[in-house]
């Protein structure tokens, strides 16, 4: 059982992301291609991304208690400066993520109302889950190919 909380908590926080990126492309590309901008395929937006951000509190908090017990990787070993790297990036994804959350109750009746709330959304979306690929690919690397980033840092 040790260990296992972290590996089980984090494909979760990305799908969760994943699937919000991707409703919104959704919702963005049916309403330019039918001029209706459904607000229910929006609110799927809200939630995977609440979801998400609940989740990626939840595998920060576990990917902590797995660090400080040395099950991959710990702070004071070689690798240990891309802990720091991860934690600025999932930090990073917390505030682009919550930014949106904020952003996006403050929509009129339609998001597309409003093109600088639309835009502000479009673009935490974007940048978000550029975050949560960074970081993905990140701690792929630190655990299956640490070498890899030995070499490189």
């Amino acid at each position: 059982m040790q260990g296992v909380l972290h590996p089980l908590s984090v494909h979760l926080p990305i799908a969760m992301l994943f699937m919000a990126f991707m409703t919104m492309c959704y919702w963005l590309i049916r309403g330019l291609a039918t001029s209706v901008f459904e607000n229910r395929i929006y609110s799927l937006t809200r939630f995977n991304t609440a979801a998400g951000l609940l989740f990626v509190l939840l595998s920060m908090a576990t990917g902590f208690r797995d660090v400080l017990a040395g099950y991959w990787i710990a702070f004071n070993s070689p690798l240990g400066k891309w802990l720091y790297v991860k934690i600025i990036l999932a930090v990073l994804i917390v505030i682009i993520y919550s930014a949106f959350l904020w952003q996006s109750r403050k929509k009129p009746q339609y998001l597309q109302e409003d093109p600088k709330i639309m835009t502000w959304c479009l673009t935490t979306q974007l940048v978000g889950f550029l975050l949560v690929l960074t970081v993905t690919a990140l701690g792929t690397m630190l655990v299956f190919y640490p070498h890899l980033l030995a070499y490189n840092g």
